[in-house]
C-alpha cells in the first residue's frame, strides 16, 4: 500500500493593493494560521511600490521564523529595467523559495541552479513544457485558473506516460 503525505495548506499572494501596514498585520495573522507554506510579493503591478523588496523580505523572515516555508511571488509581466533589478534581488535573496510568473525569472533560477515553482501565470499547459521546467528546476506547479478539472486529469496522465508525476 502506498504511503499518502500530509496535505499542505498554502496561502497565496495577496493580488490586491493594500497598504504596507495593512499588508504587515495580514501576514502576522497569517504566521498564526494554519497555512503550512504562505507566498508573498507583488505579482500584479510594479506601480504598486507602497511595499518595496526589503519590507516583502522582511515579512519573509518573520514568517519562516514562525516555521512557514515562505515564497516569494513575482511579477507575471516584466516591462522595465527597474524591474528587472527587483527581480535580482528577489532571486538572489538566499533564503526562499520563488514563485516564477515570468519566464524570465525561470531563466534568472536555472541559470543560478535555484529551485522554483512556476507560476499560474507562465501559460504551461501540457506535460512536455512541465517536463522542460522540472529540467531548469521547478518543484512545484501552480495550474493557469482558466483550465477545467478534465484538462489537469488530461495532464497527469500525460505526465505519468513521461514518468514526471
Amino acid at each position: 500500500m502506498a504511503v499518502r503525505k500530509a496535505m499542505k495548506y498554502s496561502l497565496g499572494p495577496v493580488l490586491y493593493y493594500w497598504s504596507k501596514e495593512t499588508l504587515e498585520d495580514f501576514y502576522q495573522q497569517a504566521a498564526a494560521s494554519h497555512a503550512d507554506v504562505i507566498y508573498l510579493g507583488e505579482a500584479v503591478c510594479s506601480k504598486r511600490r507602497a511595499t518595496k523588496v526589503g519590507d516583502w523580505l522582511d515579512m519573509a523572515k518573520s514568517l519562516a521564523g514562525s516555521g512557514k516555508q515562505v515564497v516569494l511571488s513575482t511579477l507575471a509581466l516584466v516591462q522595465a529595467s527597474s524591474e528587472l533589478g527587483e527581480l535580482k534581488r528577489y532571486v538572489e535573496n538566499g533564503d526562499f523559495l520563488l514563485e516564477a510568473s515570468d519566464l524570465g525569472v525561470v531563466n534568472m533560477c536555472a541559470e543560478r541552479k535555484l529551485p522554483f515553482v512556476a507560476g499560474h501565470a507562465l501559460n504551461c499547459y501540457n506535460a512536455v513544457t512541465l517536463r522542460i521546467l522540472l529540467k531548469q528546476g521547478m518543484v512545484r506547479w501552480c495550474m493557469p485558473v482558466e483550465l477545467s478539472r478534465d484538462w489537469l486529469v488530461n495532464l497527469l496522465n500525460q505526465c505519468d506516460e513521461l514518468g514526471i508525476r
